[in-house]
């Protein structure tokens, strides 16, 4: 959240309501306004997570995994001349570029369930959890996606 936006008073009056006693809103309103630490989750149908690691570490970019999801991490670049979404690797489909709490649900949905044979992706744009979920199926399953339109 750039750090000119403003939260509306009465979201942040109901946030303290229910914000343990031991935190504080001006630390909650200090940590919406921080950047996201950027993320990429490996298209494993591109390429493996060990690969990818190996032509990372070449490119000198720094990963940490994202613990929830084993093909997510978190990324440092030293060389930022080209953004991450015109790299070479992004553009032939190596990574794609995905918020770590996005790839939350899918790993929570697979917990337990090897072969899904069936799924129904009804919150699927812009297409990262739905990519997650084609990599993850190995495209050997069904995968619906519906775009629910914004209620009004």
């Amino acid at each position: 959240m750039h750090a000119n936006i403003k939260l509306p008073e009465l979201f942040l009056q109901e946030i303290e309501k229910i914000m343990p006693s031991h935190l504080s809103i001006d630390d909650f309103v200090d940590s919406c306004k921080r950047p996201l630490r950027k993320s990429i989750r490996v298209n494993t149908l591109k390429n493996s997570v060990e690969e990818f690691l190996v032509h990372a570490k070449t490119k000198g970019w720094q990963l940490e995994p994202v613990p929830w999801c084993d093909t997510g991490f978190w990324i440092k670049r030293e060389d930022e001349s080209v953004s991450l979404g015109n790299t070479s690797e992004h553009l032939a489909g190596l990574f794609y570029i995905q918020e770590a709490s996005s790839m939350l649900p899918v790993t929570a949905l697979l917990e337990g369930n090897e072969q899904l044979e069936y799924v129904l992706d009804v919150a699927s744009a812009p297409g990262s959890k739905t990519t997650q979920l084609a990599a993850a199926m190995n495209n050997q399953a069904c995968l619906l996606q519906m775009n629910c339109p914004q209620a009004e």
